[in-house]
């Protein structure tokens, strides 16, 4: 193990040994404290979260917290995973264990699950969801696959929202901050029948950009997001139950500001000469982009238009639990139809260099059939069959400036004098069904042995090309289209995973584990060379887990570990190259071997009655150990051994304090947490410009609950103002980066009745 790591475990376990040994004295005083018990679904069925030989973080109270306000903010509370915002349809990038993923090409499927009530949510976009009407917040780190099935083989997020009550009842939330936010949150609640309920919720958010735009003195990366939904609840008799959701969210936020990384060098520089409306003392020979785009900086871009999008999503969800004796069966329908337009600035510069119009619609059916309960008092089984269809078509208009020179890419790539556009277009349909099941025996008094399984047969379909459509400023005209292709393959895999434990006493489990993880192929449709579509191979990972679930102090203390090792076989990696005729597009290729282990740790303590504590740190080594590739677009297959993962900090650490006390006739809270991660790389060749510094986050909230139904908050996020930009590299013409939010602070009201 390298020295790295043994002073991370010896820095941790020196807290974890302070913060239990400090406060025994005080512990055995207030034995009556207890931490609550933690039900979690992560195996499909409600369990204590100390009697699962899984790998995972549940987040409940934390998601009351006024500083916690999306999905982003989970990295603040579990071990080993960053969470950033994709730089396009407001998608979320999220690593766990250093598998990450960042496109929005729907061709390519995500290594981490995302599943709302039980529906997996089959595409990135949308996936930073807000934390408002949430009751948990499962993440399952490592292959998930026996179980959550379709493309988790990093790991799962598993969100719960509330239950209809079936009782009359309204949460809700009014906020106002920094940036001129509003927010308006509600939930209803009220009865139908005397067995059903029906639950109603919206949001409404609003915020102006954190960018200066340098150009038009405009905020550009505002927030525009509306939400609306319906959950219906009914008891059809003792045994069997249903509810209905129905969901649309449209969200009109700007994708950001991007900001220039270009160098003297790179074309967006240099091709700025001789341009209408730009002289040359606005860019004389050499300047590079530090003059030509002055104030171009963490919080001011020279992009001359914003990045903005329009999205529609319909979601919609039919589950069906009936009891049967000893036995449950469920059902869960779920339907999703999302359609995004967006635009994209890729070059960050004052003048139309480079930029993209996009339209994704995409839709998605699936269905789960599911059964569980006791064969005998010492086996119990969970078992299932699902199927998945969905269907997206995609265009992409692609500008460039080359028309102020009279030359630009043509369909087929080179160079084509007039040629100013392109147009890409691609269409597929996946299709998957799968059955599996998961066997716990409890075989003596203290030992239990679970096995499972998935297998999966998967077919995808792609057709697209270039049409060949083609802009002249002063005219339009349609060249010949190039070829259109239609391609088709399918795959099958059985992922079994084995896991023995031991409940060693009352408090202390220990437990080994083996999961074998499964992605499927495909055809990347963003290939402006038709005839060189790039399809890929599927991807495989075993992963080996030893671990520790442990209470202490009459339950006052809980301290969770985990040592973990996977080894992935045909990793698939999507990479920015530019080839000899300088047209730069993605590829996606597989890496030969990905090998990583770590270590993940998790403590959390009631201190006093008043205050808790909770800390987590997160160990990894992640490269590759064997990859053999073209990743530069010359044709020249490299050795990209050792190159380091994308977004796998070594080291994540989060900590934090939770303090209450009577005050009046209310309650006053304080709440404080710290996020710190190790540097990572954004860019596949780990290009030192792709390179993400080290940094540490301060979040922090107070607030006073009066009456039994009011409260008001006030908080501040990244209260130490630290600033970072993921890079996008697009050698030789462009480089952009798009920074995380500033420090920004706000108010909440919330009132419940």
């Amino acid at each position: 193990m390298k020295k790295g790591y043994l002073t991370g475990a010896s820095f941790l376990g020196g807290m974890v040994v302070a913060g239990l040994v400090t406060p025994i004295t005080a512990l055995a005083q207030e034995s009556r404290l207890a931490l609550e018990e933690v039900i979690v679904t992560a195996r499909k069925r409600e369990e204590s979260l100390q009697d699962v030989a899984v790998s995972v973080t549940a987040i409940t109270s934390q998601l009351d917290l006024a500083s916690v306000q999306s999905l982003q903010d989970l990295q603040n509370f579990v071990p080993n995973v960053v969470i950033d915002q994709t730089p396009a349809n407001n998608g979320a990038t999220i690593s766990i264990r250093g598998i990450s993923f960042q496109e929005t090409d729907k061709s390519l499927d995500s290594p981490v699950g995302v599943i709302l009530d039980g529906v997996y949510l089959g595409v990135t976009a949308g996936q930073l969801l807000n934390n408002f009407d949430l009751e948990r917040i499962e993440v399952l780190r490592g292959p998930q696959g026996t179980l959550f099935g379709k493309n988790t083989i990093a790991g799962a997020v598993n969100v719960i929202r509330t239950a209809p009550t079936k009782e009359w009842g309204v949460k809700a939330k009014v906020g106002a901050g920094d940036f001129d936010k509003q927010e308006f949150q509600a939930v209803v609640n009220t009865p139908l029948t005397e067995s059903g309920g029906l639950k109603l919720y919206g949001s409404s958010i609003e915020r102006d950009g954190y960018f200066k735009d340098n150009i038009y003195g405009d905020d550009i990366g505002k927030v525009d997001y509306q939400q609306i939904g319906a959950t219906m609840a009914f008891d059809i008799s003792d045994a069997l139950n249903l509810s209905f959701t129905a969901e649309r969210i449209e969200d009109d936020s700007d994708l950001g500001a991007f900001a220039n990384f270009n160098t003297t060098g790179d074309l967006t520089c240099l091709s700025t000469l001789g341009i209408p409306g730009v002289t040359q003392s606005d860019a004389p020979p050499g300047s590079g982009c530090m003059d030509f785009d002055d104030q171009s900086d963490e919080d001011h871009s020279s992009q001359n238009k914003p990045n903005s999008s329009e999205v529609t999503n319909d979601y919609y969800n039919l589950t069906v639990n009936w009891a049967l004796g000893d036995w449950n069966l469920a059902s869960i329908t779920g339907y999703v139809n999302r359609d995004e337009d967006f635009r994209l600035e890729y070059d960050a510069s004052r003048v139309e260099f480079l930029y993209i119009d996009a339209a994704h619609d995409y839709e998605q059916t699936s269905q789960e059939f599911r059964i569980d309960g006791n064969i005998s008092d010492d086996i119990h089984l969970v078992a299932g069959l699902y199927y998945w269809d969905s269907e997206w078509k995609q265009s992409q208009e692609s500008f460039d400036m080359w028309y102020y020179f009279g030359i630009g890419f043509g369909p087929e790539g080179g160079l084509n004098p007039g040629d100013v556009s392109q147009l890409l277009t691609g269409k597929g349909d996946n299709e998957a069904y799968a059955a599996y099941a998961s066997v716990d025996w409890a075989f003596s008094e203290n030992w239990l042995l679970n096995l499972g399984g998935r297998y999966t047969y998967e077919e995808k379909t792609f057709t697209g090309g270039s049409p060949g459509f083609t802009y002249v400023p002063g005219d339009f005209y349609i060249v010949p289209p190039g070829p259109i292709r239609h391609l088709d393959d399918n795959w099958n895999e059985f992922s079994p995973r084995v896991a023995l434990q031991y409940q060693m006493s009352d408090d202390v489990m220990l437990f080994g584990s083996f999961s074998n993880g499964f992605k499927s192929g495909g055809f990347f449709a963003r290939t402006p060379d038709i005839n060189g579509l790039n399809s890929y191979d599927p991807e495989y990972v075993d992963t080996w887990e030893l671990g520790v679930k442990s209470e202490w102090w009459d339950n006052r203390a809980r301290f969770n570990a985990t040592a973990f090792y996977s080894d992935y076989s045909d990793k698939q990696e999507d990479v920015i190259v530019a080839n000899a005729s300088g047209e730069v597009g993605t590829i996606v290729t597989n890496a030969s071997d990905v090998e990583m282990y770590g270590l993940e740790l998790e403590f959390t303590a009631l201190l006093t009655e008043k205050l808790s504590l909770f800390m987590n740190l997160g160990l990894l080594d992640s490269e590759y150990s064997k990859f053999d590739a073209d990743i530069s677009g010359d044709g020249v297959v490299t050795d990209n051994s050792g190159l380091d993962l994308r977004n796998a900090p070594k080291t994540t650490f989060g900590a934090g304090l939770d303090w209450v006390q009577p005050v009046g006739s209310g309650e006053l809270g304080a709440h404080y947490n710290y996020y710190w991660r190790d540097d990572y790389q954004t860019i596949f060749q780990n290009n030192p410009l792709g390179e993400v510094k080290s940094a540490g986050f301060h979040n922090a909230s107070i607030d006073y609950s009066f009456l039994d139904n009011y409260q008001i908050s006030v908080y501040g996020r990244n209260l130490s103002d630290e600033r970072y930009a993921r890079v996008v590299l697009i050698t030789p013409v462009s480089n952009f980066g798009q920074y995380n939010e500033p420090r920004n602070y706000g108010v909440e009201f919330i009132v419940k009745f």
